[in-house]
Formats: structure tokens, C-alpha cells, sequence
């Protein structure tokens, strides 16, 4: 892994925050003129290498062959004067139980993690992971709810009490030079500075996307393109289920201006729009100017009158030696004939992040603390056809919760060595639909925001909001969420993030419909290179 390598790495830097906590350390405390909100990185962005960064705190001077691949390096390395290779296993072998309900769980998961650099422009990446899982309360009734594992994929029966499911990942990217990438792939992308994102985050599944970005000087421009599913098609249209192959797919584009005013201040631009091709009569014509590089040309208007989904966002990012503030603002729908009843009318849609983090306060080496705040009114990423709204695979494109919640959060981590703790307080407050009610309160991105017909005509959701003004946040079941976590852990090889994990999860919701209590403890052995987000 810390082996020199002459060809240029335009790998991605992974979005796995246990594994690029070192790396933000160095990046966040020597920013010059990096863009540090549109992820992943590539590596060849950074201006330094990532492995003498980490080769930092994991000095081995293991001669034997199989200490080394066990502690240091990837399983299979293969390099010359103009390539990169490297092979390993990835898996994770954990137990756990859940003391309320007096349940054991496990995680049983294999796979693999390719990746290369051929000369100085091209570079790939291909992962597969194969898994089966019996899960705590409160993700079984999740899963069970949405049929898919959060950011994993569809949820097949294992044994009538787990679920099975895999997820495939892979990459090509062409730098032909130092100002323009081409990214195609099957995978996940984030935008912001934050644990969350309202504007963009790696919560939901993986889709096919192509990325282009081009450098030039303190401006970095994206265009991103991105293939979607929405597995809840036909139940929403009314259609039979029986003899379908696969499930309709919808698209996002996607426009993302990132400028460096200097070393310490950014501030970025947000567009996006979901659009749709022709999947039933009351879908809407393919408009070429959603395949535009150009931000801006999709302006935001009402969606009542327009065909497709469109979304406004800034992003902003102050850095000191040691820390930096960062937040985001997202407009989704607003009224101008209607600001004087901002907080009551319906289709004033916004969410914002506020939040800070710091390195090594007092003077603690590789201490990090984070606090953030995110807030995101009714009827937010929604849309009158629910098969329009900012989803992927039953997830929300951005918040684990969807809308009409606020969030508080604090995380801890700290590494002694090998050693890492990581921490996690979260306090959730959101307004969710009855179980028993067919009336949208603005939580469920998948809920139509109105009136909206299947393909026969026939009125599949005739009061989509209880009104147009009085909505109130939290408005609907109004529904708290205690999330606490602790981890420890052993990094055995940072190649792969390979760690024995032993963790705690005190989660507490409670509601109108009632509320899941959750005592849970694991132990395990794992490759930790994807963010999961199980703190919903």
C-alpha cells in the first residue's frame, strides 16, 4: 500500500468516513485551492499522496511476507513504470443481539475490491459485495417497510428472519489532463462538507452515472448524470406486478459549481433536475435541455405546473487552521406570491445545514469532534407524480428521513494507533404519516404532494396534503428518535479498513402509533470501506 508509484492514481478517495478521518485531518488542515464538497475525490485532485498521509500512523517493518498482507498491504499487488494493480478480499463476519427482543443477529458478507492505474489517464475501480443479515428491531421493521437495506439494495427472505442482498460497485475514469475528468460508473456520489447532505448523499442505492468535471484555477464545474429506479412503480400506478422485468427508470441531472474564493472559503452551486422518459400516457416529453452542461438552463418553478423536479442549492465551507464551519441551503418549491405565509404555505419547500467540525482539539492528535444541524420543512423532494420525486430505490437522494424533521447531531472519533472510538449522539424530531392514513403530512418523499391518476385514469391519491396553508412543521404523527452509539475497534490493515469492531446502539422512538426500543451489542471482523447510515 505505501508503495511509490510512478503512474498517476485517479482512483476515488472512498466515502467511508472511518477510513478518510486521517486523511480529512491533513486535507482540512492544509487546504490549498482543493474542493473538498464534491465527492469522492479523486486522488490526483488532492495535491499529495494519500499514502504517506496514512503510512503516517501505520508504520510496519514487517519483513515476512504474511505479516505484511495480513497487517499492511492488499492482498495482491501488482506495479511498473505505468500501472497499478491491486486485489483483496473484502467481508464481515459479525454476531450480535438485540436484548429487548431477546434476538441474535448477524452479518455474513464476501467479497472483493479490484483496482487500477494504467499510465497517467486512466484509472479503475470494481467491487462486489455478496451479503446475509438478520438485523436489530428497528432496521428489520425498516427493511421490511421499504424492502431494501439502507444504501444496499433490494432485501430478499433469508430463513423467513434475514434478509439477503448484494451490491455491486465499479468506476473508469479519463483524465486526458490536468483540467478535465470523465467519470462512468456504477456507484454513489456526495455533495457537502457534512456527515448528511440535503443536497446530494451516498444514503440510497447505487446507480449508473457520468460524471464530468473540469478544473480551472479556484473553479471546479460537475456535470453529473444518473440513472434512477423506483421499485414502487407499479404499486403506485395500480399495475400488476406479475411478468414485469425490472422497473421503470427515471433520471437526474445534475449541475454543481464549486468555487474557491481562497484557501479557506467556498462557496458552491446546486442544480439539479429529475426528469422522465415516456413510461405511461401522463408522462411529459424528453426535453434535450436536461442534458445541458450549462447550470441554470432548468429554472425553478411551481410544480403544479411544471413537468419535472428541480432543485436550487448553495453550499458554503469556511476553514481555519484546524476546523471549519460548513452548511448548505436547499430550495426545492416556493411561492413568491405567498412569502408573508412562508411558515404556513404548502409548497415553500427548503432544508438547510448548519455545522462545525474540528481536528485535534486541545491538542489531542487525531481527536476529532463534529456538530450539525439539519432542518428540512414538509413536502420537501416530493412531487405531485410520486414517481418524479429525488429518490432512488424506495431511499431518499439526500436525508436518510426524507422531510418535515430537524436533526441534531454529535460525533466523536479518536485514534490511538491502531485503535480507534468512535461516538454518536443523535437527536431526531419529524412529523411521519399514520399508518392508517392515506393523507401525505409531508414526511415520505414517495407520498404525491396532490391529486395524481394512474395510467386508467382512476385517482390514486385524492388528498395528498391535508391542505395548502396551516402546515406546520412536524405536522402529522409527530415521531422522536434517541440514537446513541459506541464503537471500538482494532484496525488490523488499513489497506482495506479491515478492523475487529465491538459496538453498542441505544436507540429509543416513540410516536401517536407507538415506538421501538433498542438495546444492541456486536462483535465482529470486517472490511469497513462503505458509509452504512443504521442511525436513522
Amino acid at each position: 500500500m505505501f508503495t511509490n508509484i510512478l503512474c498517476s492514481q485517479h482512483t476515488n478517495l472512498t466515502l467511508n468516513t472511518s477510513v478518510t478521518s486521517d486523511v480529512d485531518r491533513f486535507l482540512y488542515s492544509n487546504i490549498k485551492n482543493i474542493h473538498t464538497s464534491c465527492k469522492p475525490i479523486i486522488k490526483s485532485n488532492l495535491g499529495f499522496s494519500i499514502d504517506s498521509v496514512i503510512s503516517r500512523y501505520y508504520i510496519s517493518d514487517y519483513k515476512n511476507l504474511y505479516m505484511r498482507k495480513l497487517f499492511t498491504e492488499h492482498f495482491f499487488v501488482l506495479f511498473g513504470n505505468d500501472y497499478n494493480v491491486i486485489i483483496s478480499p473484502i467481508f464481515h463476519f459479525s454476531k450480535g443481539k438485540d436484548l429487548i427482543n431477546s434476538e441474535n443477529t448477524f452479518v455474513n458478507s464476501r467479497g472483493y475490491l479490484i483496482e487500477a492505474d494504467l499510465g497517467k489517464k486512466l484509472s479503475f475501480s470494481t467491487s462486489f459485495v455478496e451479503n446475509q443479515a438478520i438485523f436489530p428491531n428497528y432496521l428489520d421493521s425498516y427493511i421490511r417497510d421499504n424492502r431494501v437495506v439502507p444504501g444496499q439494495g433490494y432485501a430478499r427472505n433469508f430463513k423467513g428472519t434475514g434478509f439477503d442482498y448484494a451490491m455491486s460497485s465499479g468506476y473508469v475514469t479519463y483524465v486526458p489532463n490536468t483540467n478535465f475528468c470523465l467519470q462512468f460508473g456504477h456507484g454513489k456520489n456526495f455533495l457537502g462538507d457534512g456527515y448528511r447532505s440535503l443536497l446530494l448523499s451516498d444514503n440510497s442505492f447505487n446507480y449508473p452515472y457520468l460524471k464530468i468535471q473540469t478544473n480551472f484555477r479556484k473553479v471546479q464545474y460537475t456535470t453529473l448524470y444518473a440513472e434512477l429506479m423506483d421499485i414502487n412503480y407499479f404499486k403506485i400506478y395500480g399495475l400488476p406486478t406479475s411478468g414485469q422485468m425490472g422497473y421503470p427508470k427515471k433520471y437526474l441531472s445534475l449541475h454543481y459549481l464549486s468555487y474557491n474564493i481562497n484557501n479557506r472559503f467556498n462557496l458552491s452551486f446546486f442544480e439539479s433536475v429529475i426528469w422522465k422518459m415516456n413510461n405511461d400516457p401522463a408522462s411529459h416529453s424528453f426535453d434535450v435541455n436536461y442534458l445541458s452542461p450549462i447550470a441554470l438552463i432548468n429554472q425553478i418553478s411551481n410544480k403544479e405546473e411544471s413537468p419535472n423536479n428541480v432543485f436550487l442549492g448553495i453550499n458554503a465551507r469556511y476553514a481555519f487552521s484546524s476546523a471549519y464551519f460548513y452548511g448548505q441551503l436547499l430550495l426545492d418549491n416556493f411561492s413568491y406570491l405567498d412569502l408573508y405565509n412562508f411558515d404556513s404555505y404548502w409548497a415553500n419547500n427548503i432544508g438547510f445545514q448548519i455545522g462545525y467540525k474540528i481536528f485535534h482539539p486541545c491538542s489531542i492528535d487525531r481527536l476529532t469532534l463534529q456538530t450539525e444541524y439539519n432542518y428540512v420543512r414538509p413536502y420537501t423532494y416530493a412531487h405531485n407524480n410520486p414517481f418524479q420525486n429525488y429518490g432512488h430505490y424506495n431511499q431518499s437522494l439526500s436525508h436518510p428521513l426524507g422531510a418535515n424533521f430537524s436533526e441534531i447531531l454529535f460525533i466523536g472519533n479518536y485514534k490511538w494507533k491502531r485503535f480507534a472510538i468512535d461516538a454518536k449522539i443523535i437527536f431526531v424530531k419529524q412529523g411521519q404519516d399514520y399508518k392508517d392514513d392515506s393523507i401525505s403530512y409531508g414526511a415520505n418523499v414517495y407520498n404525491s404532494t396532490g391529486t395524481f391518476e394512474n395510467q386508467q385514469g382512476v385517482t390514486l391519491v385524492s388528498s395528498g396534503r391535508p391542505s395548502d396553508y396551516g402546515v406546520e412543521m412536524y405536522q402529522g404523527n409527530l415521531t422522536t428518535i434517541n440514537f446513541r452509539s459506541l464503537d471500538l475497534s482494532y484496525i488490523m490493515n488499513p489497506a482495506t479498513n479491515l478492523k475487529i469492531n465491538i459496538g453498542i446502539t441505544l436507540r429509543n422512538s416513540s410516536s401517536i402509533d407507538g415506538g421501538i426500543k433498542t438495546r444492541f451489542i456486536n462483535f465482529g471482523i470486517m472490511s469497513d470501506l462503505f458509509n452504512h447510515y443504521y442511525d436513522i
